[in-house]
């Protein structure tokens, strides 16, 4: 993977000011898409972030929830609009998954919108095949759920 310069990830707790600055907006452009009746996901006190940065600005992030032994969900994987299209989303994706690979995890799940055609494209390009939905969205018409088995 090419190396943009001036990009950098961390690791960041769920209560750090830029995770939470980052995943509001996440949860605003989905209430934009889809509405304000989407399923209230609330994140495991456990949920590991990685925080990424463009010239020391947070611009992204991604969320790693432990489930169940050998498996974790990717939760709240966002970039900001304007940092789009230059591989960051590629960029957390292969970041979330070595740490999960470190924590021992062995599949990661993911849930995602009818309407993310960007992220469904990312996660399809990565290995993640479409699994039946799991709860809460089992009953949620614009969810998607993929999974990956880790190498």
């Amino acid at each position: 993977m090419e190396l943009m310069e001036g990009v950098a990830v961390r690791r960041a707790d769920r209560t750090d000011p830029a995770i939470l600055s980052l995943t509001t907006a996440q949860q605003a452009e989905l209430a934009a898409i889809y509405g304000d009746d989407q399923p209230l996901v609330t994140l495991h006190p456990d949920i590991e972030f990685i925080l990424l940065t463009l010239d020391e600005t947070p611009v992204g992030c991604v969320g790693l929830q432990p489930i169940s032994p050998g498996l974790g969900e990717i939760k709240r994987m966002y970039v900001e609009p304007s940092s789009r299209g230059w591989g960051l989303s590629r960029r957390l994706l292969a970041e979330i998954e070595s740490h999960a690979r470190t924590r021992g995890l062995t599949t990661l799940r993911l849930e995602t919108g009818t309407q993310q055609h960007e992220a469904i494209a990312l996660y399809t390009h990565n290995g993640y095949h479409p699994i039946p939905p799991y709860p809460p969205f089992e009953n949620e018409p614009a969810s998607l759920c993929f999974a990956k088995t880790l190498d």
